[in-house]
């Protein structure tokens, strides 16, 4: 075994030092309710299916966002690119409620769906099953429609910061 690869002798730190290791792609998860916003900047959130096409979003239960994406059943998952990184500080909490739209081109459908105008592409889903794990929930979503645009340029969150893609021409 490597010196630089062993056990880390405290398993919550060593956890969050392997997660840092592991790039996601930053989203904007987005719900709205009553003519209200809400959004979150979002890392845990994956495909499940295409058949039909699925997404779950990891949410933590405390955030404000949960009981409408739970009440209404409905959030759309915005794919930001590497030009959208400014947004990731008031959607991750540097600001709160709907003065967080008043950053970035947003634009709403069905009834108030807010969704990211220029995203790298939107994904409006259906709830169709919660799962509860310690202080989050598990939200199982069926996509209904999706915006797609042509530029691929993800912005990544990589060892505490964002970072972005290059192809490895392989």
């Amino acid at each position: 075994m490597s010196p630089d690869h062993r056990p880390h002798p405290d398993l919550a730190a060593g956890f969050k030092l392997a997660m840092r290791r592991l790039a996601a792609t930053v989203t904007i998860v987005t719900a709205g309710r009553e003519g209200r916003r809400y959004g979150m900047a979002a890392t845990a959130v994956t495909s499940v299916t295409t058949a039909p096409p699925t997404l779950l979003i990891c949410v933590n239960r405390s955030a404000s966002i949960h009981a409408i994406i739970v009440d209404t059943g409905r959030y759309c998952v915005n794919v930001l690119g590497t030009g959208h990184a400014g947004l990731v500080g008031p959607f991750g909490g540097g600001t709160e409620g709907e003065a967080r739209f008043g950053h970035g081109a947003w634009s709403h459908r069905d009834g108030g769906m807010p969704y990211l105008e220029d995203a790298q592409a939107s994904l409006f889903c259906h709830l169709r099953q919660t799962v509860d794990y310690g202080s989050h929930s598990i939200l199982i979503g069926e996509v209904a429609s999706v915006h797609v645009s042509a530029a691929v340029s993800p912005l990544l969150y990589q060892d505490g910061g964002l970072a972005e893609s290059s192809p490895l021409g392989v």
